[in-house]
């Protein structure tokens, strides 16, 4: 039986597979009835190609894929019918940002870390690039610390209020930035 890589998108025969072969059984692994788990594996991702993430030896051996470890993932959920299939090997991938609508690579590093480090569900994937991430997390923080500077009125204290004032700098808000800046300079 021949499938594609979905790495490398060449034909594969099985025994191209010895890397992705190493990797079963894995913990919460489906296996058909009276099949190897190879076995399955082949007749999943020839009838249904999106079913798994993984990559040939070849692949692998190139560094254009990392083989991964299902049992570091987070795929299944309580019920069994909510049980996903772990990534047998990561690729880079390519997708356009949200926010700036630039390509950018969600590379294999980074979804190793992803899904193997930070335990993000392997159904997560990000929509925005790097950069306006962290301008989405800056500027999440900011009003988080804007908010709990804000929460019993317009503070006294002349740091609180310098504060407050950078803080609608960063914003843009030049109006409110003016503001808080000349009742701190008033104290």
């Amino acid at each position: 039986m021949k499938i594609n890589c979905p790495c490398c998108k060449k034909r594969i025969e099985r025994k191209k597979l010895k890397q992705v072969c190493s990797l079963f059984p894995f913990k919460g692994g489906m296996v058909g009835k009276n099949q190897d788990p190879l076995g399955f594996f082949l007749t999943i991702a020839s009838k249904y190609p999106d079913t798994y993430q993984w990559a040939c030896d070849d692949c692998i051996k190139s560094e254009r894929a990392i083989l991964a470890n299902p049992n570091k993932q987070y795929y299944s959920f309580t019920h069994p019918m909510d049980t996903g299939n772990p990534y047998l090997a990561y690729f880079d991938k390519g997708f356009t940002c949200q926010t700036c609508q630039k390509k950018v690579v969600f590379s294999k590093e980074e979804q190793q870390y992803w899904y193997e480090d930070l335990s993000f569900v392997i159904y997560a994937k990000p929509v925005n690039c790097k950069t306006c991430r962290k301008e989405i997390r800056t500027a999440r923080n900011l009003n988080t610390e804007l908010s709990e500077l804000l929460k019993n009125g317009i503070p006294k204290e002349k740091e609180k209020l310098l504060r407050i004032s950078e803080i609608y700098k960063v914003m843009g808000n030049k109006e409110k930035m003016k503001k808080f800046l000349h009742a701190a300079n008033k104290l």
